[in-house]
C-alpha cells in the first residue's frame, strides 16, 4: 500500500460519518457501526458497505415521506 492509499483511506475512516464508533489505537482504523476495517478491507468492500449504508438511509427516509404524505 502506498502513501497516498494510506492516506486516503485514513480520510475515508476518519470522515465517514461514525466519528463516536472509530477505533484507531495502535495504527488501526475500525469502525464498530458498520463494521469496516478501513486498513485492511478492500476497497470494493469499503465501497459496497458505503452503497448499502446509503439504501438503508434512503429506504429509511422513503418511508417516513410515505407516512407523513399518507397521514
Amino acid at each position: 500500500m502506498n502513501n497516498d492509499e494510506k492516506k486516503l483511506r485514513y480520510l475515508l475512516w476518519l470522515k465517514h460519518g461514525h466519528l463516536k464508533y472509530l477505533y484507531g489505537d495502535d495504527g488501526e482504523m475500525q469502525c464498530h457501526k458498520c463494521l469496516l476495517d478501513f486498513k485492511r478491507d478492500s476497497v470494493q468492500r469499503i465501497e459496497e458497505s458505503f452503497d448499502e449504508q446509503a439504501l438503508v438511509y434512503l429506504k429509511a427516509l422513503a418511508e417516513k415521506l410515505e407516512n407523513k404524505d399518507g397521514k
